[in-house]
């Protein structure tokens, strides 16, 4: 994961840094969709956006639900082997 801290300007705009724009292949005039979900703003390019939008949220949703779990320190530490038990199970 990659985090980066950026100013907004006074008319709403932020620069998105260069190695981010990089390695999502993004260049000048792209198109890019905002997300405000629970308190959360979601950036993604138009062109990686599925289908099924709707999915994609409920994915993120839930992968949110996950990290909020970590940091409250409820989650569990598996080694490798107890891992590929309990993914076996799903």
């Amino acid at each position: 994961m990659n985090i980066e801290i950026v100013k907004m300007s006074s008319k709403g705009q932020f620069v998105m840094p260069a190695a981010m724009r990089k390695k999502f292949g993004m260049g000048r005039g792209e198109r890019l969709v905002l997300v405000e979900r629970e308190g959360t703003i979601i950036v993604r390019p138009v062109s990686r956006m599925s289908e099924d939008i709707e999915s994609e949220l409920c994915l993120m949703d839930l992968a949110g639900k996950g990290w909020a779990e970590i940091e409250a320190g409820k989650a569990k530490k598996l080694g490798k082997t107890a891992f590929l038990k309990e993914l076996s199970k799903w």
